[in-house]
């Protein structure tokens, strides 16, 4: 019976909408017209543990919501947004039908007015994905296939189209992702879902973008060398849960993103991440504490460059790891991917560190143990 529902969703689907197309930035305070044409975009990186889900603010006051965490999260994601003063989504983006992405989003189908829903064309047997299908039904909302060249907003500098998935099958559910790149004035986004190196391989459009939720919570399977390179961000943003068992994100993958020049900024270890952009330049906020979305007001964010210089700051000049006794630079993708628990600073000597007991990274530290050993 649940594949009759999803094949009568996508019966009813409008593939019309080829092309269609801010309250300040953790507002607590109702959203107003006039903060509507200020002009800007504000992307939410919400903290849902090991899950995704991103509120965008468009500049002319339409929203869109993508993905929504784990069911137990759907309060968490509709608490943030009703805290922004919105009660409507004019766009909802479920990326692929796994418990993590779309567990959330029939809480936030119940709770807000959705006008247009967006998905691949795949099913899941599962219960979550049934719930969520019969909500969609039942709050009638507009549903079209999320593909590669299927276009959401084109006007007024602002664009957001699919990129992938390119094909019609897979043989895994996470290459079946929707990813969309959003692009205002001179500033991109570009939101990946669970997508793997497959499908990173596939997308044959420009994936260029200041701004990227890494795919896959930085799983292995994702962020190739050569997406990596060709996508060349300011940011690239982890959206992973604290400790968690998958072992996200993967030291590999966040020094690949390292090295092609990207700031890290990690959900477990920043809490809700907001990169708002006046179509030329972006600003970067974050707050420690996710699970109240009122305080990521200015009285609780703090600038990328204020972050930086307190993940960075001159008070030490290294990072340790207690368990594995290894020294690291402030920039190591290894000291990035550390747990907390094991993680020490420190501005003592190398040669004090080594009396100690520990030992220089060979990932950063690589020239100075060539040249004092």
């Amino acid at each position: 019976m649940r594949f009759k529902r999803i094949a009568a969703v996508f019966a009813v689907m409008v593939t019309a909408l080829l092309c269609a197309c801010s309250a300040p930035v953790g507002s607590t305070e109702s959203f107003s017209s006039t903060d509507a044409q200020s002009g800007m975009l504000a992307v939410h990186f919400i903290d849902v543990g090991q899950g995704d889900s991103e509120f965008i603010e468009l500049p002319g006051g339409e929203t869109m919501l993508i993905d929504g965490g784990e069911r137990e999260y759907g309060e968490t994601v509709c608490s943030y947004i009703s805290s922004l003063g919105y009660s409507e989504i004019t766009y909802l983006v479920a990326t692929h039908p796994h418990s993590d992405h779309i567990g959330g989003l029939p809480q936030v189908l119940a709770e807000f007015d959705v006008e247009n829903v967006y998905m691949p064309n795949v099913s899941s047997s599962s219960a979550i994905y049934g719930e969520f299908l019969d909500r969609v039904e039942a709050e009638g909302c507009m549903v079209t296939q999320a593909a590669a060249s299927v276009g959401v907003i084109d006007e007024n500098g602002l664009c957001a189209e699919f990129l992938a998935p390119v094909e019609d099958e897979y043989s895994e559910l996470n290459n079946y992702s929707a990813v969309l790149k959003l692009t205002y004035g001179s500033t991109s986004f570009l939101f990946m879902g669970d997508a793997e190196e497959l499908s990173e391989q596939q997308i044959t459009a420009d994936v260029s973008a200041n701004v990227i939720k890494v795919g896959h919570h930085g799983s292995d399977t994702s962020s190739s060398q050569q997406f990596v390179q060709r996508v060349s961000p300011q940011y690239a943003v982890f959206e992973v849960g604290k400790d968690n068992s998958y072992g996200h994100p993967s030291a590999e993958a966040v020094g690949r993103w390292q090295n092609a020049g990207a700031q890290i900024l990690r959900t477990d270890l920043l809490g809700n991440i907001v990169i708002t952009s006046d179509g030329e330049g972006l600003t970067v906020n974050t707050s420690q504490n996710a699970e109240t979305p009122a305080e990521t007001s200015s009285q609780a964010q703090t600038s990328a460059e204020t972050t930086s210089a307190a993940q960075q700051s001159a008070e030490y000049s290294y990072i340790l790891n207690t368990s594995s006794k290894k020294i690291h630079l402030p920039d190591c993708s290894y000291a990035a991917n550390m747990s907390e628990k094991n993680k020490e600073f420190t501005s003592k000597s190398v040669e004090q560190l080594e009396s100690e007991g520990y030992t220089p990274c060979k990932n950063c530290m690589a020239d100075y143990d060539e040249g004092h050993h």
